[in-house]
C-alpha cells in the first residue's frame, strides 16, 4: 500500500464500525475523566484524586488497547477490536515499559551530548552556541528514537513478545523497511487531520456538559483507531 492508500484506509476505519469507534471513544474519555470534570485547578480535591487515578488505570489500558488496533491493521483486518481489560491493561503495562526504554535511552544519550558541547562551547567561550547545538542534536536523537518506539510497538503486537520490542538490530532494520520519512509524514498528517477534526468537534463544546464529553469521545475514538490502524498498515506494507 502506498502512503496515500493507508491515509485513507485510516481515515474510513472508525467509521467501518460505529459502535467499535463510541467504545473507543469511551475509553479515551474514562482516560481523559479527571480534567473533563474539572477541565480548570479550581475546586479540585480528595474526588479529582481519586479520578486521577481512575483515569491512569484507564490510560493503561487504552494504551494496550492501541496494541489491538495495530494487530488487526498487521493482519489486514478490517475489525475494531473489543475492548478486554485485563488483557488491555497487561499489554498496556508491557507499552509503559517499552515507552520508558526508548525515551531513556535518547535522554542519556542527549544528556551525553549536550554536557560536552557545553564544555566545549564554554573551552571556545561559546556556551551559547554549545547549548544550541546540543538542544538540536537532542532534538534529533529524540525524533529518530520516538520513531524506533513506533516501530517497537508494532513488532511487539505482531510478535506478542516484549523481546521483540528489544531487538534494537531489527528495530533500525525494520525502520529502513518501512521509511523514516514515511513514518514522520504520515504522523505530520495524523496531526493536521486531528487538528482540524477538533476544530469542528469544538462546535459540541458550547452544549453544556455533554458536549465536551460527547467531543472528547468523538475526537478520542478517531484519533486512537485512525494513528495505530496507520501505524499497523506501514509496518505491515513495506
Amino acid at each position: 500500500m502506498s502512503l496515500g492508500e493507508i491515509i485513507s484506509d485510516a481515515i474510513k476505519y472508525p467509521f467501518s464500525d460505529i459502535t467499535g469507534f463510541i467504545m473507543a471513544g469511551i475509553l479515551v474519555l474514562l482516560a481523559a475523566i479527571p480534567n473533563v470534570v474539572y477541565p480548570t485547578p479550581e475546586g479540585r480535591g480528595l474526588i479529582y484524586l481519586l479520578l486521577a487515578l481512575i483515569g491512569f488505570i484507564f490510560a493503561i489500558v487504552l494504551s494496550g488497547y492501541s496494541i489491538g488496533v495495530i494487530k488487526n491493521a498487521i493482519q489486514h483486518s478490517s475489525e475494531i477490536p473489543g475492548i478486554d481489560p485485563v488483557a488491555n491493561f497487561i499489554d498496556g503495562i508491557k507499552v509503559i515499559i517499552i515507552g520508558i526504554v526508548y525515551f531513556i535511552i535518547p535522554l542519556i544519550i542527549a544528556a551525553l551530548f549536550g554536557g560536552l558541547t557545553s564544555i566545549v562551547g564554554a573551552g571556545l567561550n561559546h556556551a551559547g552556541a554549545g547549548l544550541g547545538i546540543g538542544a538540536i542534536v537532542s532534538l534529533i536523537v529524540f525524533v529518530i528514537f520516538s520513531i524506533f518506539e513506533i516501530v517497537a510497538l508494532s513488532r511487539f503486537a505482531d510478535t506478542d513478545e516484549m523481546s521483540a520490542a528489544f531487538n534494537f538490530g531489527a528495530v533500525i532494520e525494520d525502520a529502513k523497511r518501512i521509511g523514516f520519512l514515511n513514518i514522520i509524514l504520515f504522523t505530520i498528517v495524523a496531526l493536521i487531520l486531528v487538528f482540524i477534526a477538533s476544530l469542528i468537534v469544538s462546535i459540541l463544546g458550547i452544549i453544556p456538559f455533554i458536549g465536551p464529553i460527547v467531543a472528547v469521545i468523538l475526537l478520542g475514538g478517531f484519533f486512537i483507531l485512525f494513528y495505530y490502524r496507520g501505524i499497523g498498515l506501514l509496518y505491515a506494507s513495506a
